[in-house]
């Protein structure tokens, strides 16, 4: 268990300073010549990592609540019903998101179709979920410390 640990320690230090480095030159890598927008020149390295990082977590969430459904079926009981509340909410992000082609002036590219921007609407409505869940269990952790 203690090897799969710094294994573990040992990836993520990769993968950290994989980050700060696509970020540093994102920032500070220049940008694109005679693009119409400022267009910084590692903007595609940057996504495909992301989208990495992305998929990872995504195998993991999977992944990982299954295999301890062998070691320790009650924990992963828990791990499947926080699996099930994550795949409700983004249903219910899904069902608030909004498909309408956008009128925007000099845009003629082909992302502003129905699909694409409902799935943008529903990414963008979970973050905004997640995030208020995030700062409201911090302030109800914070209260349930002081009154103890």
């Amino acid at each position: 268990m203690q090897k799969i640990n710094k294994i573990l320690n040992i990836v993520t230090i990769v993968m950290f300073v994989i980050t700060v480095v696509l970020l540093g030159l994102f920032y500070f890598g220049g940008e694109l010549p005679n693009s119409q927008y400022v267009t910084p020149v590692y903007t595609e390295q940057l996504l495909w990592w992301s989208y990495l990082l992305f998929g990872v977590a995504i195998v993991a969430a999977l992944v990982f609540p299954i295999a301890r459904l062998f070691t320790r079926p009650k924990e992963a009981m828990k791990s499947f019903i926080a699996l099930a509340g994550i795949i409700v909410l983004v249903l219910i992000a899904y069902s608030m998101s909004d498909g309408t082609i956008m009128n925007i002036p000099g845009y003629s590219g082909s992302d502003n179709v129905p699909g694409t921007l409902k799935f943008t609407d529903t990414i963008l409505i979970t973050t905004y979920f997640l995030g208020i869940g995030a700062i409201g269990a911090i302030v109800v952790t914070e209260i349930i410390r002081r009154i103890r």
